[in-house]
């Protein structure tokens, strides 16, 4: 799996962060992981969308950052906590503008790190 680094002003946020490009590695996303380590996972879907993301199978929060075919940040959702056999806790998380890119990273680590509007570069990136 293709890796990348997510940088903002040209200082780097994220290092290896895996690309999930095709529609079953998407799908899979970080199901049955017991962690994630320090990276990431982004998603590159083939066109921009209101794309949802739910957490079957996931064993550890996450927050969720949604960035525009623009590379820009349009909505946050911090410290997402999996789904369980509990009804109130099956959820897809949507953005509230069109994303074309979701960046999945450990709990806490988008916090006073990346805010909506922020412009991103994925070196390496499709």
């Amino acid at each position: 799996m293709q890796r990348v680094k997510i940088r903002k002003h040209g200082r780097t946020l994220f290092s290896n962060v895996e690309v999930a490009e095709s529609y079953a590695e998407r799908m899979k996303g970080l199901s049955g992981r017991r962690g994630m380590g320090s990276g990431g996972m982004l998603m590159v879907f083939p066109a921009e969308g209101r794309h949802g993301i739910w957490m079957p199978n996931m064993k550890f929060p996450i927050d969720i950052v949604f960035i525009s075919s623009g590379k820009r940040v349009v909505d946050i959702r911090e410290n997402v906590r999996p789904m369980s056999l509990r009804p109130d806790t099956w959820r897809i998380y949507r953005p509230n503008k069109k994303a074309r890119f979701v960046l999945e990273l450990p709990a806490g680590s988008a916090d006073g790190v990346v805010c909506a509007g922020d412009e991103l570069d994925f070196e390496d990136a499709p």
